[in-house]
């Protein structure tokens, strides 16, 4: 079992490289002074606050420990240590670097502290208010995350709608969507009136699957007058007829999304048919590509490609439909012709490098994925060379590429991590997987996608139980989070589980996020469990148009299979085989069933 299984992933990281601001001391000078005395950072000898009855260390040492440990990749380390110095301080500017070090280095719990500590030294203080909001959003602390944003966004001296604007684009940023929605339901409903706060509200609900929502926030700002803008438009920014025009697309996506794509298709076209130009014609082909009519939007994306300056994005997006469609051949060749025109290179190299690999060409592959240098792709593409490298007798050389990647991306460490343990759980060095998320929990120890590994991987070694204790204890500790009842209600029906109660757990996460794909196969996985195979069916069928995984397309094909359409369940899973030969619950499923016919 995959982690993406319990809920279908959103990308929130830039790809960009973690940047430490400047020490509060010089580093190099007082490494030397403390090297003589052995008390320079590790982890075995600093970062413990110390106990009641002893004496708390001068403020100095921590800080200076804790910029030493970051110059050493000690993440854990630098955090609580600057927490430590922050607990009892009154400087501001020693307050701030502690909240921003420890954001930096992902320790949410030890930013509320500081923040807290922050806001008493000085209550109006509204970067400690939003460095608050920001920590509690990570730790799903949603009330508590208003609470905070609401004093930025009465007290702001740029005004509530520049607020706004500076959160929408943290809310697109984070990878707890459910939880940005969330939040940006409560403050959006403390502003009824700010056309930001319901466009903020708008696009937060879209993330989150729940395109209905999204419809009558877009609608509510474009019926504000003059409300499309966000804020006065500095040199640069969004113009307000831009803005305006984002809450229109916005709701027109919304729509067809929500299944009413009729009118929004044919505004999209007659603006096209009005007023032809390669803007036009993109968004109206990512219309179509919403409403899943790829053979039209084909059409739009190739005349896109006939124009020198709209040649790359055409180029782009048809790939990825090609890609998406298990066209392999012709998704190479869209790739290959768009990494000679210099844009979306890292996306093209990265995709002729899965490419490559579904073909076998290991090496071509790895030649690949090695120029990926920038984006949201850069960190998978050096995870599959390392997964190629281990699996072909290189392993040195795969644990050389993961260890520099954690020092070079500290601030994706978890993800890597996680990818870590599946590759040695994927060579049979289960034992190495576990101790590479424990160390993980104990560096990390907010991250949720950590626990959901250690979940999956307790699961494939047959320890069920404790795969569902550890998933019972994060739907307890996040209640209205999607994902987490998701996760623990699927695994309970997989398992044949207490299937009442996964059944109500997994509606619950469906009525938060009712277009999450991986939401609406657990729906008609449970349905089917119960034994209602016709009932799951519109579920699985939703699921699968939407997302040809091969999960999905496991449970379709069996429930197909089950009610006797045996040649509709092999004509799912040869689809599903083409864009992933190695997934493994298709293959077994495909397997049992056929042994037991």
């Amino acid at each position: 079992m995959e982690i993406c299984r319990y809920f279908k992933p959103e990308s929130a990281a830039s790809g960009d490289s973690f940047s430490y601001s400047a020490a509060v001391f010089s580093i190099p000078f007082f490494a030397r002074a403390f090297a003589g005395l052995g008390i320079i950072a590790c982890t075995g000898c600093v970062g413990v606050a110390p106990g009641p009855d002893q004496p708390k260390a001068p403020q100095t040492f921590y800080t200076v420990t804790a910029e030493i440990a970051l110059s050493r990749h000690e993440a854990r380390v630098a955090a609580l240590e600057y927490a430590a110095a922050a607990e009892t301080g009154t400087d501001v500017a020693l307050l701030r670097r502690a909240a921003e070090v420890t954001a930096e280095c992902l320790q949410p719990s030890l930013t509320v502290g500081v923040a807290a500590r922050w806001i008493h030294v000085d209550p109006a203080a509204v970067d400690a208010h939003r460095a608050a909001g920001r920590a509690a959003l990570q730790l799903h602390q949603i009330d508590q995350s208003a609470a905070h944003y609401r004093v930025v966004l009465k007290s702001s001296p740029r005004g509530a709608d520049a607020e706004f604007a500076v959160l929408e684009t943290d809310l697109a940023g984070v990878d707890n969507i459910y939880g940005a929605r969330q939040l940006a339901d409560r403050l959006a409903g403390d502003f009824p009136a700010s056309a930001a706060a319901l466009r903020m509200q708008a696009f937060a609900a879209l993330r989150a699957d729940d395109p209905a929502a999204a419809v009558g926030s877009f609608q509510a700002a474009l019926a504000i007058p003059g409300g499309a803008p966000r804020r006065e438009t500095p040199p640069g920014e969004r113009s307000p007829e831009a803005g305006r025009r984002e809450l229109t697309q916005g709701l027109r996506r919304a729509r067809i999304l929500a299944g009413d794509s009729a009118e929004p298709l044919a505004q999209a076209k007659e603006i096209l048919d009005g007023d032809d130009t390669a803007e036009n014609r993109l968004d109206y082909a990512l219309a179509l590509l919403a409403a899943q009519q790829n053979s039209a939007a084909r059409l739009q994306l190739t005349m896109l490609t006939r124009d020198a300056d709209s040649k790359a994005v055409g180029l782009h997006l048809l790939g990825l439909v090609d890609f998406q469609e298990g066209k392999l051949d012709d998704a190479s060749a869209r790739f290959a012709e768009l990494a000679t025109t210099g844009k979306f290179l890292d996306d093209a190299l990265y995709y002729l490098g899965l490419i490559a690999e579904r073909h076998e060409d290991l090496e071509r592959a790895l030649r690949l994925y090695a120029q990926v240098q920038n984006g949201e792709n850069a960190v998978p593409a050096l995870l599959r060379a390392a997964t190629i490298l281990r699996a072909h007798g290189a392993a040195p050389a795969a644990e050389e590429l993961l260890d520099r990647l954690v020092q070079e991306e500290p601030q994706r460490a978890p993800e890597i991590l996680v990818a870590r343990a599946r590759i040695y759980a994927d060579a049979g060095d289960m034992p190495q997987a576990i101790a590479v998320l424990d160390q993980g929990e104990l560096q990390y120890p907010d991250n949720v996608e950590l626990r959901y590994a250690m979940a999956s991987m307790s699961e494939e070694q047959g320890k069920v139980t404790a795969a569902l204790h550890v998933l019972k204890e994060l739907a307890a500790q996040r209640p209205a989070d999607p994902a987490a009842l998701n996760a623990y209600g699927y695994t309970l029906a997989d398992h044949n589980r207490k299937l009442k109660v996964a059944h109500k757990l997994i509606e619950q996460a469906y009525a938060a996020a009712p277009k999450n794909t991986a939401i609406m196969d657990s729906l008609g996985w449970v349905l089917f469990r119960q034994g209602h195979g016709e009932q799951a069916l519109p579920y699985l069928n939703a699921a699968y148009a939407a997302d040809h995984g091969g999960d999905i397309a496991a449970h379709l094909g069996e429930v197909l299979w089950q009610i006797g359409r045996r040649a509709d369940a092999e004509r799912i899973w040869s689809e599903a085989s083409k864009t992933g030969t190695d997934n493994h619950l298709l293959n077994a499923t495909r397997m049992r069933l056929h042994a037991s016919n």
